[in-house]
């Protein structure tokens, strides 16, 4: 299995940060990138290919969404952060039930 093509700079990149960002961003960011990973696994396929530019632009999109609304404070942000919790259940659920 390849492995995921995002980085922390694609992400940094995506949310528009200019300056070189401090450690705990860089800390946050990378602790989003596995999460990234293993939903798109749970979405599309466990080995989904990773080199897909569509793919790569998802893992972007969901690794800044995670990262971005770590600290919920409006209610659009909450929606969306709140549906991303529960995709993560619900993907989590359906593969449990696959396992047994």
């Amino acid at each position: 299995m390849a492995e995921f093509q995002v980085t922390a700079q694609d992400v940094l990149d995506y949310l528009g940060y200019e300056d070189t960002p401090d450690e705990i961003v860089l800390r946050n960011i990378n602790r989003q990138l596995p999460a990234a990973d293993r939903f798109l696994q749970s979405a599309i396929h466990e080995d989904y290919d990773r080199e897909d530019p569509r793919a790569k632009e998802l893992g972007v999109m969901i690794a800044a969404e995670l990262y971005d609304n770590r600290g919920v404070m409006s209610a659009s942000s909450e929606a969306r952060y709140r549906r991303i919790a529960r995709d993560f259940m619900l993907q989590m659920r359906l593969e449990k039930r696959e396992q047994t």
